[in-house]
């Protein structure tokens, strides 16, 4: 059994599986190769934009299962047969994850001058969409009594 021990979480009920992804992510070190960048295009589309220099479309998988976002990168070696003086580019292998909604889907992944693009569109559900409650104006009407 156990017991909510802080004042904020005793304020929640039915939570827990929020509380624990919570707890989950805190003690996730978080890599920041390769960089990238999210961003917010409107009120429903977002992009995930990855840094990804080097590597094909054949060396990444992207994968969306039960909410989490699976991108890994692994190069095989390549044998080039250059005697390097220095190499910079990074092509190690990556695997990030990012925590999607339940309401958000991936709807398409594009690979241009090293850059990967994941658009993500949040699909409101209509229960969920506000509905406007017209106000109806009620007319008073005052009898006038003949004197």
């Amino acid at each position: 059994m156990t017991f909510i021990t802080t004042p904020f979480m005793r304020s929640f009920v039915g939570f827990d599986q929020l509380f624990n992804e919570l707890e989950n992510t805190a003690t996730i070190k978080d890599s920041t190769y390769p960089a990238y960048n999210i961003e917010k295009i409107g009120d429903e589309n977002y992009l995930i934009t990855m840094a990804v220099s080097g590597f094909s479309e054949k060396d990444i998988h992207i994968e969306l299962l039960n909410g989490v976002l699976t991108i890994e990168g692994n190069i095989k070696e390549k044998n080039e047969g250059g005697n390097f003086l220095h190499r910079g580019i990074a092509t190690r292998a990556f695997n990030k994850k990012f925590r999607i909604a339940d309401n958000v889907k991936v709807t398409n992944a594009t690979l241009l001058d090293g850059l990967l693009n994941v658009s993500l569109h949040r699909e409101i559900p209509e229960a969920e969409i506000p509905k406007k409650i017209p106000i109806n104006l009620v007319q008073k009407t005052i009898n006038k009594k003949a004197s």
